[in-house]
């Protein structure tokens, strides 16, 4: 039986053991930290749950054969989720007024009748924020497109590379339809414990609290980690590629997740998305109780905030957060409630800011001849979205067995 070596047990890291394993290869799991899962995980609280990071995947086929493939009933979202609101000084399900709405259609229309989709193709080493502007006007720009993307991302479009995160849309590859989200009974924390499990069942070997180094290696390695940690891990063996990942920019993140006694009723919904220029720094708040079913005992929400720009919001004191988030709370959905418990997630530079400098990382990446027997995995490469990490994991270990089996 053959070994492959897989580097960093988060949602990349397990995916790519399953599937290794399921073709028959020995696999050797190592972890630095003393967990797996990575930024996924669900906290249990007196009044619910409090996810540590993602809160769902996109129902793909992929996701929905990997939670029949492991024994976990989904959990699909309410109906009240398919409310959105975006904020402009209140939140509102549709923030452009009558006459930006026409000039949204003035501008799009025309062009997509003309020339197809096509004609909205984004231009290499442009930004969303100039992309926006030039195809779709201001207003939709900074109301609709800006708290989009950086509710995905976690970062303002002043930066964010519309070729990485549009390009796809205009690929040529067949699109599967959108069909929601899917999720565990009991949070993402039981994805996590059923790959787990289901990963010692197959014989894959676990090595947590491990500081490994790719010369100790022997056969395949596939490094499944932040684009930060495979840059030093590169860095001795194969420093053309450490050279290029060590160009792609961190971002750091913050969740917040609040428990009150009393619940928000006037904005039922999956959650509202904030504009920049309204002087607030919260990106966003997630509604969880109008979200999935049966996972609270009292009303919650969580908060995101983070991104280039306000990586300063990382280093206040959990009472200095809660004054600030009790604020903007009231700013955004004129609430004053009585907090019951909160749960606060640091994630300093874990996440790769889909910038102009990743664009180019990743461009660069292509030129620089690929190690045999290398193997890079991560939400850096082809997507930050779990379900595109997933589809990832299947084509390396095709790609393994095809070379190695």
């Amino acid at each position: 039986m053959k070994t492959v070596n897989v580097i960093g047990a988060g949602f990349a890291g397990l995916t790519v053991s399953l599937r290794l394993a399921q073709k028959g290869f020995q696999v050797e799991l190592y972890e630095s930290s003393d967990r797996v899962g990575g930024l996924l995980g669900t906290d249990q609280t007196p009044y619910g749950i409090a996810e540590r990071a993602a809160n769902a995947l996109i129902r793909t086929e992929k996701a929905e054969g990997l939670f029949a493939e492991l024994g976990i009933t989904p959990s699909y979202p309410l109906e009240t989720s398919k409310k959105r609101f975006l904020f402009r000084n209140t939140p509102k399900a549709w923030p452009l007024s009558f006459l930006e709405t026409l000039a949204l259609m003035g501008r799009v229309l025309p062009r997509v009748l003309t020339g197809g989709k096509k004609a909205l193709r984004p231009q290499a080493g442009e930004t969303l924020l100039n992309w926006g502007e030039r195809k779709i006007g201001k207003a939709p720009t900074r109301f609709l497109l800006g708290p989009a993307m950086q509710g995905i991302y976690g970062n303002e479009i002043t930066h964010l590379s519309a070729s990485l995160i549009l390009g796809p849309l205009f690929s040529g590859n067949k699109r599967s339809k959108y069909k929601g989200l899917l999720t565990g009974p009991g949070g993402m924390q039981d994805l996590v414990d059923h790959l787990h499990t289901r990963l010692q069942e197959l014989g894959v070997k676990i090595h947590l609290n491990s500081q490994v180094s790719l010369e100790s290696l022997q056969g395949p390695v596939v490094v499944a980690t932040s684009a930060r940690a495979a840059t030093q891990l590169l860095a001795k063996k194969h420093p053309d590629f450490s050279k290029v990942l060590g160009n792609i920019q961190m971002s750091s993140l913050m969740s917040v997740t609040l428990f009150f006694a009393k619940p928000q009723e006037k904005y039922k919904g999956f959650g509202c998305l904030i504009p920049r220029g309204f002087d607030l720094k919260t990106l966003g708040v997630l509604m969880n109780s109008y979200i999935f079913k049966d996972r609270d005992k009292t009303y919650n929400e969580t908060w995101i905030l983070g991104g280039q720009q306000e990586e300063a919001l990382l280093d206040l004191s959990d009472g200095d957060l809660l004054k600030l988030l009790a604020e903007e709370r009231f700013r955004i959905l004129g609430q004053k409630d009585t907090l019951l418990e909160y749960r606060i997630n640091r994630w300093k530079k874990a996440l790769p800011f889909y910038d102009l400098n990743l664009e180019n990382a990743l461009a660069d990446l292509a030129e620089v001849p690929e190690p045999q027997g290398l193997y890079l995995h991560g939400n850096y490469l082809s997507g930050i979205g779990l379900s595109k990490i997933l589809e990832r994991s299947d084509l390396i270990a095709e790609k393994i067995a095809s070379a190695h089996g």
